[in-house]
């Protein structure tokens, strides 16, 4: 059966190594990604979760490949909603790979159910996820989306 993926490409002007350290620290995560660090020790079946300022786990997963600064792997599971938690978890793949004075990252979700709820929420996510983050480290500003209006003060 050949399941739902999606692919979100885009290019940073940055080292493999700064996008690492953007995509696998919580100081960095905060900034960009729905207001929640990123908590885990990177190695292959540790757990990852995602974390609100309040402790509470927005997502979890388990790592499954790190080969720091060019791929990272984990499962994926929103918790938020009682329906998306239900389904079983999807796999991100990160890949950075160097392209002159600019990395290519390439963001793979994939491995849904037809059915999935989360697969139509995480297309548009990533988008908005992928292009704060680069915001952030071309000019040390995330942009005011990704769950980041409130803590910006964006209207």
């Amino acid at each position: 059966m050949n399941r739902p993926e999606h692919v979100y490409e885009t290019y940073i002007r940055s080292t493999p190594e700064r996008i690492w350290k953007a995509i696998t620290s919580p100081e960095f995560t905060r900034q960009y990604f729905h207001r929640m660090a990123v908590d885990s020790d990177w190695i292959i079946g540790s757990p990852v979760r995602f974390l609100y300022a309040d402790g509470r786990v927005g997502c979890e997963g388990v790592v499954r490949e790190c080969d720091p600064p060019t791929r990272l792997s984990y499962t994926w599971r929103f918790l938020f909603d009682e329906a998306v938690a239900a389904e079983r978890p999807s796999t991100v793949v990160f890949e950075i790979t160097p392209q002159g004075e600019a990395c290519r990252l390439r963001i793979v979700h994939g491995d849904f159910d037809a059915d999935s709820k989360v697969y139509p929420m995480i297309r548009e996510g990533w988008a908005e996820v992928a292009s704060s983050l680069k915001s952030l480290l071309e000019t040390g500003t995330a942009l005011a989306i990704a769950g980041n209006e409130e803590e910006r003060g964006a209207a």
